[in-house]
């Protein structure tokens, strides 16, 4: 692997670190709008364009919300800099709901039917909250903050397969 990516994957995860709130929201989001899909009626390409839809207008509220705070909290105009801050603030969303999205590509590649690619993705979400609760858990090393963390993570993607059981 080259220094360059492996810079960039370290920023990458720093940038994740800091705000894994977002990338939680990310993951959780794209996880709703899969849960929601009726993937058999739509299939991949429009399941796919939803979740890019959806996505491109979360970020886009997010990063909209996060600038004006900061200038309604320091008096700052709108420019460049401020902008580039508030990218690289609200990247974790894109980090976060990237790997299902990926997960649902890989899929339909495969040939899986699409009911099955968006089972296999919105079970993706559901890890990356558990994986994210895992290393919050594990970085903590508390005494059973692992499990505590764990159970945490596991609620949250039981509650999106609570979503696609109930609608569907």
């Amino acid at each position: 692997m080259s220094a360059a990516i492996t810079r960039t994957a370290g920023w990458l995860v720093t940038v994740a670190t800091a705000n894994a709130g977002d990338a939680i929201y990310g993951a959780v989001m794209i996880g709703v709008l899969l849960a929601a899909e009726d993937a058999r009626h739509v299939g991949y390409l429009a399941t796919i364009e939803a979740a890019g839809i959806v996505l491109a207008l979360y970020v886009l509220m997010h990063l909209y919300t996060y600038m004006l705070g900061l200038r309604l909290r320091s008096g700052e105009t709108l420019n460049a800099g401020l902008v580039w801050r508030s990218c690289v603030h609200e990247l974790p969303i894109l980090e976060g709901a990237v790997i299902p999205v990926a997960a649902l590509l890989v899929a339909w590649a495969a040939g899986l039917e699409p009911t099955s690619g968006v089972s296999v993705a919105l079970w993706t979400a559901v890890g990356v909250v558990v994986v994210l609760e895992l290393a919050a858990g594990w970085r903590s090393r508390e005494q059973g903050g692992l499990w505590l963390q764990a159970v945490a993570g596991v609620g949250v993607g039981l509650a999106l397969i609570g979503v696609k059981l109930l609608l569907h």
